[in-house]
């Protein structure tokens, strides 16, 4: 069955407009180097999945635990995060069309989390927003059925664009809410993973990271699709954070981007501590002298401080405060 949504105009521009930016990305020679770049993207798209479902740990600890360093912080919290850190490490053997490797990538992201981890639920499901019930998922005897329909659907998308597929999918997974926990993370990871499958450059677009920006909008073109009673509201708004993601990075290969976004994407996806040369291999084409002078903007901002020896200056990021 052929999930309800319409294809309005809003909805045509911006995909036509990400897929001019994808083709200008990949036309672009960036000097990062893409695996560090992939392992820092990923880094963030871990924690701002989590966080957005309350995960108390900031963007350095997850850092640290990612790289198996000790943190002071809740259980739970940590083994959320090096979850989700093994479930993004998989990206590249877990195909989307496979309803099989749903289960199996749920088993890796809820391992040892007090749920039935790999399985569909079997109780019933209301979602809440400040107590208030917000959403009934169908019942639980359904599930199996809608998702199997779902991924029919994903596997046939009869010329739709990919980009407004892994939106659906997104939508209707966070509607059918499959498992007792973990649907937002699992859908989110599996439109990154559609859209990852469908055009390989977009594992260097930070989408989890253009969400929790965007945090309560998300959750409010959740809400108004299922008022509605189709998906149209959401795919408008996930093609919109798409769009901001992909211009982000495309500004930065091309040396368009401002000192202001060049720093901006440094403080998601540059390491805790890091040095000038560090800096300039993840903004790409930018000279030293341009590097310097962002770095000194960041560090009248508060946003990192210096600390210089005789062989180079390294910098430091300001512990981010917890959200």
């Amino acid at each position: 069955m052929k999930p309800p949504f319409d294809i309005t105009l809003k909805i045509l521009n911006l995909a036509t407009e990400i897929s001019a930016l994808v083709g200008r990305l990949e036309g672009a020679r960036l000097k990062v180097p893409l695996v560090d770049l992939r392992r820092q993207i990923d880094a963030s798209s871990v924690h701002s999945s989590c966080v957005i479902e309350g995960n108390r740990l900031t963007l350095d600890q997850a850092t640290d635990v990612i790289s198996g360093k000790r943190v002071v912080g809740s259980p739970q919290d940590i083994l959320e995060i090096k979850n989700a850190h093994e479930l993004y490490a998989m990206i590249e053997d877990i195909d989307p069309r496979r309803g099989k490797d749903l289960l199996r990538a749920h088993g890796v992201l809820m391992k040892g989390l007090g749920v039935s981890a790999g399985q569909y639920r079997q109780t019933g499901v209301v979602v809440r927003s400040q107590r208030v019930v917000v959403h009934t998922a169908p019942p639980y005897r359904k599930v199996p059925e809608l998702m199997e329909q779902l991924f029919e659907f994903i596997n046939h998308p009869e010329g739709i664009h990919a980009l407004i597929a892994s939106s659906i999918f997104h939508y209707e997974f966070e509607f059918i809410h499959p498992f007792e926990d973990g649907n937002g993370r699992m859908g989110r990871f599996w439109q990154t993973l559609m859209l990852r499958h469908a055009q390989p450059c977009f594992s260097l677009v930070p989408i989890e990271s253009t969400i929790k920006d965007h945090q309560q909008a998300y959750y409010e073109a959740i809400a108004r699709s299922s008022k509605e009673g189709k998906s149209t509201v959401f795919i408008e708004f996930m093609l919109g954070v798409i769009f901001e993601a992909v211009q982000g990075l495309e500004k930065l290969a091309s040396g368009k981007a401002k000192p202001s976004e060049r720093i901006a994407f440094m403080m998601k996806h540059c390491p805790r501590q890091f040095t000038r040369k560090e800096y300039i291999q993840l903004i790409g084409d930018i000279e030293a002298h341009t590097a310097s002078r962002d770095l000194s903007e960041a560090v009248e901002q508060g946003l990192i401080v210096m600390n210089s020896s005789r062989a180079r200056a390294v910098y430091r990021k300001v512990l981010d405060r917890k959200k």
